[in-house]
């Protein structure tokens, strides 16, 4: 295993691969802020008879102080220079000890921008004073434990609970279960990184593994991070609390009041794509999924890459061979960034075993989508998810084939000799046959963008490199018995072509002159879906070399296309070329003028 592994990493910095490339960041917390407490501040507080000291500063007088309506501006930011100093001797002796203080801090902070004006020069030490304090609530709380992300959260057994709500997010309590930090990369694995300056604490949640409380949630146990953004606000006297934490989605909120006057809301956009391309990186997933089909097998599907929200416009990304789902991380990082489409699209994944086959894992995908829609949208009244936009790079592209075309007969008589209704075996693997050769176009989608599709196949296929790797390829238990079963069971019903015992590799399936590929070629495309053909040239001189070094450019065009652009670019960077990424752009905004056009009201 260990040989075939390294071989294949070395094969693929020659070849191929879907991923961004190797490297990886660790992520490290923020640097903390120095405390400013002196003596000129504990005069002020002795003056004024408020707790002037460490102990002095118990959480009842720090209460008192912060609900006196009696305290001014001074008051509050040598108070919060007291509780930020509190908190920094607490954090040296245990960890999440100075949680509390750290809290009454930002709260004490919040008073001095609420009064003065979040952007005054009088408090733009405040300001700094209440994100450095929110990060120190938030990382230190949160480490090793879930987040409550409805109700309360108890940072500690021994400490009284701090009250939380949402904004713009479901009410999926499991989907908030861990939070961390992030800080911005200046050496990051994406080519740009996102942030928008404001208040608030930009954080990002893992969603709890496995957990399905209701339908929806299995879209998101591939563990995609999404962004947030916190704020820790003072009570009133009638609450039981001092203070409550606001989670807030960036993507739906852009801004906050602060004393009657809109300002900007932090965010960090970047922060989940990150996370995901160097997790994946880390693991060798694409590598593994390929060389262990069952494996990835485990963790097929289709996946949210926020929560879901009704009236956003999925966009389906479909990788190619030899990667994952990361692969598309660079791509919607600057998709996501586009005014006017963040707020109305929405990402979604499909995650298959690259070595499996190719109409096989295009039923899967199929099935997914239909159930997804089933699953938002039981009652039939988002008329969002009927604008879907499915894009696939490289063999993703031929998924995306088979989910807007018609099979009619054209698979069922190409491989069979009889009809498939007439074909032996247990009922399960009967009606996956007919589902995998007969299928009509997914009525959601109105657009669909190959990207580096070999159509008309590639030569990758059979140069000695890609015999290799198709020898490395490991298919799906599944599929593997899907397929005996049927051969078996039926003796002389399938064309010799395809009754060899051996399944055939998705690279095998890649090759020119493959029947199941020149039988995919036939299928009749709809009439209501647009299309569209983006191709890689690296060589635009010499016509026979014309090509993204893995796909020729006459098999990435070889379909009628609505639109057709040609970038030069390799094949494994074309996803997300700039050139690439704002045909995507025109393409998304497109779908979004139908969109809105046919959902207009007289």
């Amino acid at each position: 295993m260990r040989t075939r592994l390294a071989f294949l990493i070395f094969l693929l910095t020659v070849v191929l691969s879907g991923c961004q490339g190797l490297g990886g960041n660790r992520r490290e917390k923020h640097p903390p802020m120095l405390s400013s407490w002196n003596q000129q501040a504990r005069g002020h507080l002795v003056s004024r008879n408020l707790p002037a000291g460490i102990p002095d500063a118990t959480p009842a007088r720090l209460r008192n102080a912060l609900q006196d309506p009696n305290l001014g501006t001074a008051d509050w930011e040598a108070l919060m220079e007291l509780c930020f100093e509190k908190g920094d001797r607490e954090n040296n002796q245990v960890i999440s000890a100075g949680v509390e203080s750290f809290a009454f801090a930002a709260c004490f902070a919040w008073k001095v921008m609420e009064k003065e004006g979040i952007d005054s020069p009088q408090a733009r030490r405040a300001s700094r004073l209440y994100q450095s304090s929110l990060v120190r609530v938030m990382e230190d709380g949160a480490e090793g434990k879930a987040f409550h992300s409805h109700g309360d959260w108890r940072y500690h057994e021994n400490t009284p609970p701090f009250p939380v709500s949402p904004h713009g997010f479901p009410n999926h309590p499991w989907l908030f279960h861990q939070l961390s930090v992030p800080v911005p990369d200046t050496d990051a694995s994406l080519t740009h990184y996102y942030t928008r300056a404001g208040t608030g604490l930009p954080v990002i949640f893992h969603p709890g593994a496995n957990q399905v409380v209701d339908k929806t949630d299995v879209y998101h146990n591939l563990g995609h991070p999404f962004s947030a953004t916190v704020l820790l606000l003072p009570n009133g006297k009638e609450d039981s609390a001092f203070c409550r934490i606001e989670v807030v989605n960036p993507r739906v909120y852009s801004s906050v009041k602060v004393n009657g006057k809109e300002v900007p809301l932090a965010a960090d956009f970047s922060a989940p794509y990150e996370e995901m391309l160097d997790r994946d990186i880390a693991s060798h997933l694409w590598i593994l999924g390929f060389l262990q089909g069952d494996l990835e097998s485990r963790h097929q599907g289709l996946y949210m890459v926020e929560p879901y929200q009704k009236g956003k416009i999925p966009v389906v990304f479909v990788h190619g061979l030899l990667s994952s789902p990361a692969t598309w991380m660079e791509t919607m990082n600057e998709l996501d960034q586009v005014p006017g489409l963040r707020e109305k699209y929405q990402f979604w994944i499909y995650m298959y075993p690259t070595s499996g086959s190719i109409l096989l894992n295009g039923t899967d995908l199929r099935e997914n989508l239909a159930k997804a829609v089933r699953d938002t949208d039981p009652s039939g009244e988002d008329v969002a998810l009927r604008h879907m936009v499915l894009v696939g790079h490289s063999m993703g592209g031929l998924l995306a084939r088979l989910q807007v075309t018609h099979s009619d007969e054209v698979l069922a008589r190409g491989v069979s000799r009889v009809p498939i209704e007439q074909l032996q075996g247990s009922p399960p693997t009967l009606e996956l046959a007919k589902r995998t050769f007969y299928f009509e176009p997914n009525p959601n989608i109105r657009h669909v963008v190959y990207i580096g599709t070999p159509h008309d196949g590639s030569p990758i296929s059979i140069r000695p490199s890609g015999r290799v790797i198709s020898w490395l390829a490991k298919v799906p238990t599944w599929q593997k018995s899907f397929r005996s079963e049927i051969i078996e069971s039926n003796p002389g019903a399938l064309y010799p072509a395809f009754s060899l015992q051996a399944l055939p590799t998705s690279v095998d399936m890649l090759g020119t002159e493959n029947p199941f590929l020149r039988l995919i070629r036939q299928v009749r495309r709809s009439e209501k879906i647009q299309v569209h053909s983006i191709a890689g040239d690296l060589d635009q001189v010499l016509e026979f070399r014309r090509g993204d070094g893995v796909v020729p450019i006459k098999s990435a065009l070889d379909t009628p296309s609505d639109s057709k652009i040609v970038v030069p670019e390799k094949h494994t960077q074309l996803h997300h070329h700039p050139q690439t990424v704002a045909e995507l752009k025109r393409i998304l905004q497109l779908n979004l003028d139908e969109f809105k056009k046919e959902n207009s009201k007289p």
